[in-house]
């Protein structure tokens, strides 16, 4: 009986426990299902999205359609730089057949290396493997003719500049691929670059395609077409002449800015040597580095006596002189203890502020610059823009250099005046004088007028920046009259162009190496503007190192100025006035003497007996050359060079 009880307690026990754990069982399930439910759910309306596009990804193959670059062109539409299509070549190596009959191929017809090529055509992990770039239409059809699979074309363009070497320190190039490298090309890059497309076709597991045409295109935008704000026919003009200044004149480098003195539009930006941008020399990096280089934006010189406008500028706002003001020059200042020469040691005498310009006579600036004091020459040079970068949209650019304010002394202050001891880039320069002449107003210069896209719209346009106005119409109207007043004194076959009238200065400025001075190298230079009446030009010429015997700007540079300005007068039609009379005065009549050998007192008395005036070379006592020659025949009142 006791057994029976036992047992049935037993057997109660067990269907318990064996109902406990079905119900267990059942809630598991229950569970499991509810997680596989809410789970799904997600994937399907919360992550299904991008669920679906992480499979579209290994599924589809996309091939990169490149958007093209947008153009260059002048500000008259004129090509700069636009593009030709080529082909860039990939490899599938899923959809490859013959590994080693296309490696083959493409190794002949592309010149590469053929085991490279093999591992990209028997590379399966990767999707497309790129061989080359840029390849020519007909290597392209080459290589898709001869049916072998694997092999794909990429439509891309390659970068052609229609003038080869023109604007080469200024438009850069771009890099095999398309994207901007030096100049404007990558300062602009991103509005230039526009946006890449793609075709999307679909694969198996292997990478293998499906489908013979694309399931999906998405196509490329093109890049924005840029005019700049240069004129090719006088940045033509500027280059062909430089190149006479490097046969004659044989100096390191030769060079020019043209602007719009009432914008701040570059018109011409010109550096020789410069260097074909359809083949940069790629092989040799510095020679690539030094010609890339615009060294009219970056590197700074020390002006010299086209600095002295600024000086007198600022004497004239303030009040501290005036054009009938007069000044004596023994050929040197004393300051500070010191015995600063004028470039003509025998010294100019007596002579009126116009005089002194006309003269470059450092005497007079020193007596301005020190009227004026640092506090006051130093505020107008910041405000002319001196010791800071211009703000042009170009990469690179140099602010000059300019000694600390508190710690110049009378002795610096005095070179200051007449361009020592203070550095500008040539564009600096030329902003600066340029203010000196329209009136008073610093411009930001500029290289882009407009951007517009391809319909035609114009999405930015170039409007003028005045960033300060540090002197007043009135002496702006002096500078212009001084600096006419410094041409006509020069005459004839310096930078005076018969029938024209428009105002120069020239400047003469030794070069330092390592602190100082490097004997016998100059930077010659010449800044003008035209016409006088209504100025618009202004240029400025630059010659780095002449070494053909003279170094005086108004024989180095003026004369090139003038024929610079000449070929712009006749290119924009603007007439002559009087010019038969005009060309009377410059008929050549006198012919140059022998003077080699003669002492520099008679040479000097020789020359102006003849009507000519004289500029010194060195500190002999005798001749060893003149410039012009002898037996020229040269113009009246023409400038001849003795080189002692």
């Amino acid at each position: 009986m006791r057994n029976k009880i036992k047992h049935k307690v037993k057997y109660k026990y067990g269907t318990m426990v064996l109902q406990k754990r079905l119900l267990v069982v059942i809630l598991l399930i229950t569970f499991i299902f509810i997680a596989l439910f809410v789970k799904l759910t997600a994937i399907q309306f919360i992550d299904g999205s991008f669920l679906t596009a992480k499979a579209r990804e290994q599924w589809m193959r996309d091939l990169p359609l490149k958007a093209e670059r947008g153009f260059l062109l002048d500000r008259n539409g004129a090509m700069l730089a636009e593009n030709e299509l080529v082909y860039d070549v990939y490899v599938r190596a899923s959809n490859v057949e013959n590994s080693k009959a296309l490696a083959l191929l493409i190794s002949n017809v592309l010149g590469l290396d053929y085991l490279k090529v093999l591992e990209k055509c028997e590379n399966r992990k990767v999707g497309e493997s790129l061989i080359k770039l840029g390849v020519d239409r007909e290597k392209a059809l080459e290589l898709i003719s001869s049916n072998l699979k694997g092999v794909y074309l990429s439509e891309n363009s390659k970068r052609v500049y229609q003038n080869n070497s023109m604007l080469s320190r200024v438009l850069g190039y771009t890099r095999v691929d398309g994207v901007g490298q030096t100049g404007l090309e990558l300062f602009y890059n991103k509005l230039l670059s526009g946006t890449d497309g793609k075709a999307l076709m679909s694969g198996d597991a292997s990478g293998k395609e499906l489908d013979e045409y694309p399931e999906m295109y998405i196509p490329s935008v093109p890049g924005l077409d840029l005019t700049l704000t240069f004129d090719k026919t006088i940045q033509n003009i500027c280059e062909n002449i430089l190149l006479q200044v490097m046969e004659e004149q044989k100096p390191k480098t030769a060079s020019a800015i043209v602007m719009d003195v009432n914008t701040g539009e570059l018109l011409a930006m010109a550096t020789t040597p410069g260097f074909n941008l359809n083949e940069p020399p790629r092989d040799d990096i510095n020679a690539l580095n030094e010609l890339s280089k615009n060294i009219l934006i970056t590197d700074v010189y020390e002006p010299g006596s086209t600095f002295k406008l600024l000086t007198t500028s600022a004497a004239l706002e303030e009040g501290l002189t005036n054009l009938e003001d007069r000044f004596y020059d023994p050929g040197f200042r004393i300051v500070d203890g010191q015995k600063i020469k004028c470039w003509k040691t025998i010294g100019h005498g007596s002579q009126t502020l116009v005089d002194g310009v006309s003269n470059s006579c450092n005497s007079v600036f020193m007596d301005l610059g020190l009227r004026l004091g640092k506090e006051k020459l130093y505020k107008y040079l910041k405000d002319f823009g001196i010791g800071t970068k211009t703000g042009i949209d170009f990469f690179g650019e140099s602010a000059g250099i300019m000694m600390k304010e508190a710690s110049v002394k009378n002795v610096d202050l005095a070179r200051i005046s007449f361009g020592q001891a203070v550095a500008v880039t040539p564009l600096q320069l030329a902003v600066s004088t340029a203010a000196t002449v329209n009136g008073g107003k610093v411009l930001k210069p500029q290289f882009l007028k407009k951007a517009t896209d391809t319909t035609g719209k114009v999405v930015y346009e170039f409007t003028p920046t005045i960033t300060n106005s540090p002197i007043s119409a009135k002496t702006s109207a002096d500078i212009r009259y001084m600096m006419k007043n410094a041409v006509e004194h020069a005459n004839a076959i310096a930078s005076y162009v018969p029938g024209y009238t428009l105002g120069g200065k020239t400047g003469t400025a030794q070069k330092y190496v390592d602190g100082h001075i490097a004997q016998g190298k100059y930077v010659s230079s010449f800044v003008g503007f035209a016409p006088y009446e209504n100025p618009q030009y202004l240029l400025l010429l630059l010659v780095d190192e002449p070494s053909a015997g003279a170094y005086y700007g108004s024989v180095v540079a003026a004369p090139y100025a003038k024929n610079i300005f000449q070929e712009i007068f006749t290119y924009k039609q603007i007439p002559a006035k009087n010019l038969e009379e005009e060309l009377e005065k410059i008929k050549p009549t006198i012919l140059i003497p022998d003077l080699v050998g003669s002492s520099l007192t008679t040479a000097v008395s020789e020359l102006k007996k003849l009507g000519l005036q004289v500029e010194i070379q060195g500190e002999g006592e005798f001749v060893n050359a003149t410039y012009p020659a002898a037996n020229v025949m040269v113009y009246n009142n023409a400038v001849v060079v003795i080189d002692t």
